[in-house]
């Protein structure tokens, strides 16, 4: 008996019939919304004109196609700060087209959709927790005085933060089921850390009129740090290591060609010296404990984390008194201005509980109430750390905002995907090394953003979060699809995907 791990998937429906009513419904469609538009804000119809065929573009072509549609949003998600914004960021069409893609998917299943598990309810749970909070009404808003931010959306804020990553879970589990799909997020995912490595070098090397997007090198909002795309130190680091993680593990992949090698191995490398350019301690700590953890529990694959860990350590070695200075620049990590931002949004956090230990003071709100009510975590910080900013620790800006039961629905999703990844990697020893390869890198991602969050919050960040929680449902689907083929063939063990095809 022959169990197919990756079945076919359901494309948009052809015919020349079906291509009409589409395009009637979107024409349809496009006539509706310009006629709001005018009826709202005249001025912002060209716009619409403008807009409109471009967003009916992403949106088609993701409904033809789910991995499209998927490397649109990772690309526009990832460009999100360098594009320009008409009406929407265009990651909204892309992730429309997404949506689009699944509707069809679903559709064409009928009946013999999975079932909503766990993981699943508490992700929906998490959601409505967040739109209620959002409704509810609240001492202060999601602006503060310090930094007015007028295009503050807290509607935005938890669809980029919240609902664009649990979606992009699904269909990672769900949807994208073809080993071709794997492959093309993890070559999008890697050419995004790419593009990061080389302008996070010629930031620092230049020549930086090669630069784009030029902020990067005109107005970074952390001087002397490697910002990315992003403009953010943290998650261009994130980014950084997700690069490197599947730099290696494609370096060593014997079906890839040797110019495919050769290219990941340079990647991994650009991605590894960008990491010291953030100069930023937490992500060289997630990328010292992801070289750590490759070295010593990769076992068919540590070659590159174990000669990683070795230039690691000779560089540190050798250069000791700059390494434990308070030089930044020079690569000292013994600043303590960061810390002291963290301590006293820590003590702010506390307060914060303190007053309103269920339901928090609302989503978005934690840098109104660090204004109004900013604290010291002692006498020996400088009151003035971390005055008005967003919380910088990703699970307390969860417990300040949404409360206790908030924080508890998130830990449940978080434990739950930690849980079901450790079950993928131990279901993968038995399968192809590909698949093998898939659940380290899923892992470490989520290990990574682990770390990362206890020094950032990542809800205001679009493209790691989607990227991470995407690679985790890729790893539990591949997983998911071999315990079914272990189960359809009653065997012990998980065979590989080539001997149950």
């Amino acid at each position: 008996m022959t169990v197919n791990l990756f079945p076919l998937q359901t494309e948009a429906v052809q015919g020349p019939g079906r291509r009409v009513r589409v395009g009637a419904v979107l024409a349809c469609g496009y006539a509706v919304a310009i006629a709001g538009v005018f009826a709202v804000a005249p001025g912002r119809v060209p716009e619409l004109l403008i807009a409109g065929p471009v967003a009916a573009v992403i949106v088609i072509a993701g409904v033809r196609s789910p991995i499209v549609a998927t490397g649109l949003l990772l690309v526009t998600s990832f460009l999100r700060l360098a594009l320009p914004n008409v009406l929407f960021d265009p990651f909204v069409f892309a992730f429309a087209g997404v949506l689009a893609s699944a509707g069809v998917w679903a559709a064409a299943r009928g009946r013999n959709l999975p079932a909503i598990g766990l993981l699943e309810f508490v992700m929906l749970t998490y959601v409505l927790w967040n739109l209620a909070s959002m409704i509810a009404p609240h001492q202060y808003p999601a602006t503060t005085p310090v930094s007015p931010d007028t295009n503050f959306s807290v509607s935005r804020y938890i669809f980029s933060g919240t609902v664009m990553p649990f979606a992009m879970f699904l269909v990672g589990r769900r949807i994208l089921v073809r080993p071709g799909h794997l492959r093309a997020v993890l070559w999008i995912v890697l050419g995004a850390a790419a593009y990061s490595a080389l302008v996070s070098i010629l930031q620092f090397h230049g020549p930086r009129s090669w630069v784009w997007p030029q902020y990067i090198v005109t107005a970074p909002n952390w001087t002397g740090r490697a910002v990315g795309v992003f403009n953010q130190p943290v998650v261009n680091g994130l980014v950084l290591i997700l690069g490197f993680v599947i730099g290696v593990m494609l370096t060593q992949d014997p079906r890839m060609h040797t110019t495919e090698r050769w290219i990941a191995g340079l990647v991994c490398a650009a991605c590894a010296y960008g990491v010291y350019l953030t100069h930023t301690r937490a992500v060289w700590l997630a990328f010292a404990v992801i070289v750590i953890l490759g070295s010593v529990f990769v076992a068919r694959m540590r070659r590159g984390f174990l000669i990683t860990a070795a230039v690691m350590v000779s560089a540190v070695a050798i250069n000791w008194s700059t390494f434990l200075s308070s030089d930044r620049k020079a690569g000292g990590v013994g600043s303590p201005d960061e810390i002291e931002d963290r301590l006293n949004t820590i003590a702010t956090s506390t307060w914060a509980v303190g007053q309103k230990p269920w339901f928090g003071w609302g989503v978005g709100r934690f840098a109104a109430v660090n204004t109004y009510h900013h604290q010291q975590f002692s006498p020996s910080v400088p009151w003035s750390r971390g005055y008005g900013i967003p919380s910088h620790l990703n699970d307390l800006g969860i417990l300040a905002e949404l409360g206790v039961f908030g924080l508890a629905m998130w830990l449940t999703v978080v434990v739950l995907i930690a849980t079901l990844l450790v079950r993928a990697w131990r279901v993968s020893r038995g399968a192809e090394l590909y698949q093998h390869r898939l659940m380290v890198i899923a892992a470490f991602a989520f290990v990574s953003q682990i770390i990362i969050g206890l020094t950032v919050d990542l809800r205001y960040f679009v493209f790691p979060s989607i990227v991470v929680f995407l690679l985790a449902g890729l790893a539990i689907g591949v997983a998911d699809r071999l315990r079914s083929g272990c189960t359809a063939n009653r065997q012990r063990g998980c065979p590989s995907v080539e001997a149950v095809r």
